[in-house]
Formats: structure tokens, sequence, C-alpha cells
């Protein structure tokens, strides 16, 4: 009897151990569901070809990050798509997202990043446009909506000499970032970007039109004051996208006190493109650390 009921405890134990995990995984599948809705809803509202409805499914400002450069749409009247060029020039009448091609990539409870692929067709019901898609998806005031796009062809082009010359660039430019960082240099921190820069720390967006902006000059003396911060090191750097103007980057960082103690890591998606003959960080996207807690009202 005695081992009947340690045997038993042990189970009620080991379930009670599980209910976090659980948990965790269900959360995770309401958020890809969410996502993949929001996605439905986009998609559903594009073909439409009415522009009120399609800025239903977004939250802003809502940027559309492209090779050189990108449009921030502050609010929803600053975002439109010209869907009478599209008639005029390709014959459009729908387009569709393939759902079997989509991929979470990274979610918290109220961001994610997902890639998927499209198609455009005219009034034959022929593709003549194809491709991948990017999204970054939050969900702001209990609104899950699109917050970012961009269209990629390739998932890795590392194969090809500019693809090679772009992840160089492209690295470079974040070491310079964290080099900028570490010493305290807010002028820079700021000259290794790109502008408009997105940042995006949970659902939350700040856009700065240029380098004065607040929003891109860390307080130094401030995160040493609140979170008794001595240095930032990148933990991992990966390309998970690279064409001869824009790479995306999986980044791992942590931050550090004094005495050598991690207090900090935290998943990150960076953006990077070419405009002329710049290499600048367009856009950064953090997921929740997973040491601490991450401040929202931090630049980094």
């Amino acid at each position: 009897m005695r081992g009947i009921q340690g045997s038993l405890l042990l189970t009620l134990l080991l379930g009670i151990a599980g209910i976090p995990a659980l948990a965790a995984q269900t959360a995770e599948a309401d958020t890809e569901t969410a996502a993949k809705a929001a996605l439905e809803a986009f998609i559903g509202a594009w073909n439409t070809a009415d522009n009120a409805e399609l800025r239903k499914t977004m939250n802003f400002p809502f940027t559309s990050l492209f090779p050189g450069g990108a449009i921030v749409a502050r609010n929803p009247e600053d975002f439109s798509t010209d869907y009478a060029t599209m008639r005029q020039r390709n014959d459009w009448t729908r387009s569709a997202f393939d759902f079997e091609t989509l991929q979470i990539l990274a979610s918290s409870d109220d961001k994610v990043h997902a890639a998927i692929d499209f198609r455009r067709f005219n009034s034959e019901d022929e593709p003549y446009m194809q491709g991948r898609v990017f999204y970054i998806i939050t969900r702001r005031d209990g609104h899950w909506g699109l917050q970012m796009r961009t269209a990629f062809a390739n998932s890795l082009a590392a194969e090809a000499a500019d693809g090679m010359e772009a992840l160089e660039g492209a690295r470079q430019t974040v070491l310079d970032f964290f080099t900028a960082f570490n010493a305290g240099d807010v002028d820079g921190v700021t000259e290794p970007l790109n502008y408009p820069h997105v940042f995006v720390v949970g659902a939350g967006v700040s856009v700065a039109a240029d380098a004065s902006a607040a929003s891109v000059r860390p307080s130094f003396e401030g995160m040493r004051e609140a979170q008794g911060w001595y240095m930032s090191s990148i933990d991992s750097l990966e390309a998970s996208y690279i064409s001869r103007n824009k790479v995306h980057l999986d980044l791992v960082f942590s931050r550090w006190y004094p005495d050598g103690t991690r207090y900090m890591t935290v998943p990150a998606l960076w953006i990077l493109t070419r405009v002329g003959d710049h290499w600048g960080i367009q856009l950064r996207s953090l997921m929740p650390a997973t040491l601490g807690d991450l401040v929202p009202s931090l630049t980094r």
C-alpha cells in the first residue's frame, strides 16, 4: 500500500510540475492561432480592394520595409494601397497566402514573427507574381494586427557573392553598434542605424525619424543606475535572410553586471538595409528576456 501511495504521490507531483509547461504550450498555440487569424483577415481585406477595411487588420505605426529604405504609416489614414495601378499594370484581381508554408519564427504573448508565401493573380486567374513575405504581428489594446512587413524571394542566399558581401557589411554594422554601446557613445550608437528606424519591444513601437530622436539615444547613466548595467554582449548572430541590400539577423544579446554576472538575455530580430553605400540597422524587434525583466523604456 505504501508503495502504491508513493507511486500515486509521484504521479501527482509530476503532473503538477508539468502544468506550467503545458500552460506555456497552450498560450503559445493560442498566440500562433491569433497570428494566423490576423493574416487571414489581412488577405481577406486586401482582396476587397478597400483600404478602409485593410487598415482594420493592421496596427499602427505600420512599417513597410524594402531594400534601401522603409515607409512608415504612423496613423491609419497614412496607409493606402494603390489598387488601380496594380490593375492597370498587371491586371491584378486577387492575392493569396499559402498557409501551408506559414512559419512562426518567434512568438510571445503579444508579438509574433512570421513568414509566408504569397501569389498575385490576374483576371485569367494566373499567378503573375510570387514570393515570400515576413510579418511582425502584434496585439495592441486586445487587437491582433500586422505591424510590419517586408518581402523577400529566398530564405537564404549566402552562396552568392553579393550575399556574402551583404552579410559581411551587416555583421560589421552590428559589431560597430555594440562597440559604441559598450563605450557609452550615444552619437556612435546612432551612426549604424538607418532611418526611419523602427524599434519594437513587445507590442510597443517607436519610430525615429533621425538620429536626434530620444528613442535611439540611450541614457547609459540611467541604465547604470536603474539596472547596474556594465556591458552588453552578442551571444549569437545568425542570418535568416540575405539579399544584396537587406539582411535579417537573428540575434541573442546579454547584459552584464560589473562583477561578470549576466542579468538579462534577450532574443531579437534585427533587419539591416543598405541605403546607398551605408549599411544600417533599420528595425529591431525584441522578444521577452529569458533572464531578468526587459525594461520597455530602454532603447536597446
